[in-house]
């Protein structure tokens, strides 16, 4: 089996705030410090330190006012959770971790290029060789986000990163 300098898996939930729950409880390194690396754009203020489930109000805002504009109830599972883990040895500069960001997010429909109605979407640097990605698959017009394939996409813009880069030094493991 092939093992990639990124690994990238994608998946659904129901709770935009367990999520980030679980992901503010993910990294068991001493040395590193999870952070907000970055949202969409306008995103939430600058501030040092986030409420979660103001984040996650924040983030399932378009899911909220989906009903109103469509007449329709959401379904479940509308957050959308992308996990990026890098194997390579010298690890990925905050400047790669944002290239990479910014392709997967076009890559898998959740902010295409240019798209001012594209999804909410935040990113978190849970450990040093991790960013997870989390956002609502409810665009900002209220339309649902177009996202077929899209953890094949994902894990095509990561290898795509990783040739461009030249990331093909995985770490050896024990």
């Amino acid at each position: 089996m092939a093992t990639y300098p990124l690994q990238c898996t994608v998946r659904r939930t129901e709770s935009t705030l367990d999520l980030l729950n679980a992901l503010d409880t993910l990294n068991d390194d001493p040395d590193f410090e999870p952070s907000l690396f970055a949202t969409w754009s306008p995103g939430p203020p600058d501030q040092e330190v986030y409420d979660l489930r103001d984040l996650a109000a924040l983030l399932d805002e378009p899911r909220a006012l989906r009903k109103p504009r469509t007449g329709h109830t959401p379904s479940q599972r509308l957050t959308w959770h992308c996990s990026i883990r890098s194997t390579t040895q010298s690890g990925l500069s905050d400047d790669h971790w944002w290239d990479l960001l910014l392709q997967v997010l076009n890559a898998t429909g959740i902010q295409p290029q240019n798209d001012p109605n594209s999804c909410r979407w935040l990113a978190v640097r849970s450990a040093a060789d991790r960013l997870d990605i989390v956002a609502t698959v409810i665009r900002q017009d209220g339309s649902w986000a177009r996202l077929h394939n899209d953890e094949r996409f994902a894990q095509y813009a990561c290898e795509r990163f990783a040739a461009e880069h030249k990331l093909n030094s995985p770490k050896r493991l024990g």
